[in-house]
């Protein structure tokens, strides 16, 4: 967790401040315990509470304003966990370019669902509905 707490002290350092810990060992408690100001938002929760009085075929017009009005102070480091949803094909949303764009004004770390490989984030398998691959993208990746 050192290399973690080197890149928190750096992320302001950032245009994109964003950390994708792309390892499903790591724990909540183990980012907690870092001593520093963090918000873990579950964004299944929070997307599926707020979308469901949405018409769906506004969703994809929403999403992105639905999570900005959880971030409510600069200093503090929003962790999502929980993001499967933003890859449902109803919601015709690139995750990692949502990310990116909250993440020039708030601290983000994304506990990524899939796995990093050959430089690519992945999630879901070839040929599920919700296979997602994105070689192209700001921030720092770390499997811990």
């Amino acid at each position: 967790m050192s290399n973690l707490t080197v890149e928190i002290q750096q992320m302001d350092n950032w245009w994109h401040k964003l950390i994708f810990i792309c390892n499903r060992e790591v724990s909540l408690e183990q980012l907690v315990n870092l001593n520093i100001s963090i918000e873990v938002l579950n964004l299944n929760l929070i997307l599926s509470e707020e979308l469901s009085i949405i018409p769906k075929i506004k969703y994809p017009i929403y999403v992105e304003e639905i999570i900005q009005k959880r971030f409510d102070n600069r200093d503090n480091i929003y962790v999502f966990q929980h993001i499967d949803i933003l890859f449902d094909p109803i919601l015709q949303t690139h995750p990692i370019r949502l990310f990116e764009n909250m993440s020039k004004q708030n601290k983000l770390i994304i506990l990524w669902p899939g796995i990093y490989k050959d430089g690519k984030l992945i999630y879901a398998e070839s040929g599920h509905p919700e296979h997602f691959i994105c070689s192209e993208f700001e921030g720092e990746i770390m499997t811990i």
